[in-house]
């Protein structure tokens, strides 16, 4: 029986009231991989408890999907479930400083009630609004005799070398940096190399307080398993089937870069038509698509079988990624598993981390550069491609994808390191049959 009672305490503004990006995906990867490292943990004589602190999002909650995850995880009692008061009025209010602040005491009262009920409390913030609360789960532990350690896995926003940032993220963001550089209970998991080189040259954090936390995506999922084209579902939503297609999806902000995507396809005379998909009407892109006459189709709150069937249609020749700055996108690893490697290539810009996913002209295309005019140039270069180019690059995007981003493959590399340093920095012992 394990000896050692660890409650695990995940911070998160998605998940619960609401799932609509990726982090809420992330946040149920890690609850579903519960088996799996109830294992590792079990090997070091640990029992761990899970624990869900979610920023209320007031204006954004979606009741159905809410009693869908409450279902699938609280009431059966396999997690414990802690709703934080939103200081914003509205979901699409922007963060202030004062909210970073609020979110971090918050959280910090949250891990003081957990970690009282365990012999030691792991603390996963994931957010750059969630990043000052290392500050209070450290203060926590000094002043209550808390046995706690803080992971936070890097994310954007964070003051870049270049000067480009959101102020009062960053000021969170310098927190918790100083207290990774400086505390040995708090270090960062990267997700990607791009971030964990942002986090380092900017705060000083030494190697050894990161650690892998790379992203990932569940690869046996049913929406990867390879289908029969379904030219009817395309037809019914206005997806024209009689011409070449580049899709893309996320969250509609302007920083996804939709709207380059728009131009870039028209300015290579329409050879492409671009079929985005967002959770919820973008009205701003919606405007742009009028104004500029292009045959773009926009849609919204399609599930993953609308993505499946444009993924695997023969004449979606790429799935086009053209975000500013992406930390840890998975995105088009979905679109290479998705399309399982019958001639979708995946073309993107050379932003964030990108260029970590995609090896130009091997299991994808990268933009020279980042405006439209690059975005033009690859777009274009994705129609002169023979269908033979095309399906060896998407062979290749995915054996890789495959090979290096399984989420469950990678989660439990990062959490085996995650707990053997929280055991390690709490001074917990380590079960005798634990491998070192």
């Amino acid at each position: 029986m394990p000896d050692h009672r660890l409650a695990v305490l995940l911070l998160t503004n998605e998940g619960f009231r609401q799932v609509d990006g990726g982090v809420a995906r992330y946040i149920h990867n890690i609850l579903d991989s519960r088996d799996d490292v109830a294992t590792i943990a079990d090997e070091r004589g640990v029992q761990v408890e899970w624990h869900v602190a979610e920023r209320a999002n007031c204006a954004g909650l979606d009741e159905k999907r809410f009693a869908q995850a409450l279902e699938r995880y609280v009431h059966r009692g396999a997690v414990r479930y802690h709703p934080l008061a939103d200081p914003r009025a509205h979901s699409w209010e922007v963060d202030h400083f004062e909210h970073c602040m609020a979110l971090g005491s918050a959280a910090g009262q949250v891990a003081l009630t957990v970690g009282r009920e365990a012999d030691s409390l792991l603390v996963i913030s994931g957010m750059s609004m969630f990043a000052m609360a290392a500050r209070f789960v450290v203060r926590a532990a000094d002043q209550f005799g808390l046995a706690a350690s803080y992971v936070h896995m890097t994310h954007n926003p964070v003051l870049r070398p270049d000067g480009d940032a959101e102020l009062p993220e960053t000021y969170a963001d310098s927190v918790m940096g100083h207290l990774a550089r400086s505390d040995p209970r708090v270090c960062i998991g990267w997700e990607s190399h791009w971030m964990r080189h942002q986090y380092q040259q900017v705060y000083g954090i030494p190697d050894d307080k990161t650690l892998y936390a790379r992203a990932g995506v569940p690869t046996d999922d049913a929406k990867f398993r390879p289908g029969p084209p379904d030219p009817a579902l395309l037809r019914e939503l206005g997806i024209p089937t009689d011409r070449d297609l580049v899709v893309s999806w996320g969250r509609g902000v302007a920083e996804k870069g939709f709207h380059k995507l728009v131009d870039a396809a028209r300015l290579t005379g329409d050879r492409l038509v671009p079929v985005i998909l967002n959770p919820r009407p973008y009205a701003d892109l919606e405007e742009h698509v009028r104004n500029t006459g292009s045959p773009a189709v926009l849609l919204h709150g399609q599930d993953d079988r609308v993505l499946t069937a444009l993924c695997q249609w023969p004449r979606t020749l790429s799935a086009a990624f053209l975000s500013e700055r992406e930390a840890a996108s998975v995105t088009p690893v979905e679109a290479a598993l998705m399309n399982n490697g019958k001639g979708l290539v995946v073309a993107v810009l050379p932003t964030g981390v990108y260029p970590e996913l995609v090896e130009p002209g091997v299991s994808g295309l990268v933009a020279a550069g980042r405006d439209t005019a690059d975005a033009t140039a690859m777009l274009t270069a994705v129609t002169e491609l023979t269908p033979k180019e095309r399906t060896d690059l998407s062979q290749a995007a995915l054996e890789r994808a495959r090979r290096e981003h399984d989420f469950r493959t990678n989660w439990r590399r990062s959490f085996q390191a995650m707990l053997d340093r929280h055991l390690s920095v709490v001074g917990a012992p380590l079960h005798s049959g634990a491998p070192v």
